[in-house]
């Protein structure tokens, strides 16, 4: 699933991914219903998204790549909230490796803010949404 990741003991990747699963399938329904789990899993079959499994944990990462800038957006968290924020500077120094200048994500949970704030996080801009077909 991702090249060179260490997963968790001496599991195989396709075992990460079978015992996260369910972090993220919980993760994705409070994120709008924009992608379900198997678009997830193709997205990080393709490389257009990167997996990260912890052991009560799981995250999802994608790259934001715009003519100044490349960002890492951390756009799927499920599972422990301690352990994720261990991630963190795993990920970061990932990113950086990857030529990213910055890191961001968003989502439903004003909650966030507070989580990440001790880790150099600040709020950027908030999305607002409106179905059109509810």
């Amino acid at each position: 699933m991702n090249p060179g990741r260490t997963w968790v003991g001496s599991e195989t990747a396709p075992e990460a991914w079978a015992r996260c699963r369910p972090y993220l399938e919980a993760a994705l329904e409070k994120a709008g219903g924009t992608r379900g789990i198997e678009d997830v899993a193709r997205l990080i079959e393709r490389g257009a998204a990167h997996f990260w499994p912890g052991s009560r944990c799981a995250a999802v990462t994608e790259f934001y790549d715009s003519p100044r800038m490349r960002a890492l957006n951390i756009w799927l968290l499920g599972g422990d909230l301690r352990e994720l924020l261990s991630l963190e500077p795993v990920i970061e120094a990932w990113a950086r490796g990857q030529g990213c200048a910055r890191m961001l994500g968003g989502g439903p949970r004003r909650g966030w803010a507070r989580a990440l704030a001790p880790l150099g996080y600040r709020p950027g801009w908030t999305i607002y949404c409106k179905d059109l077909n509810p």
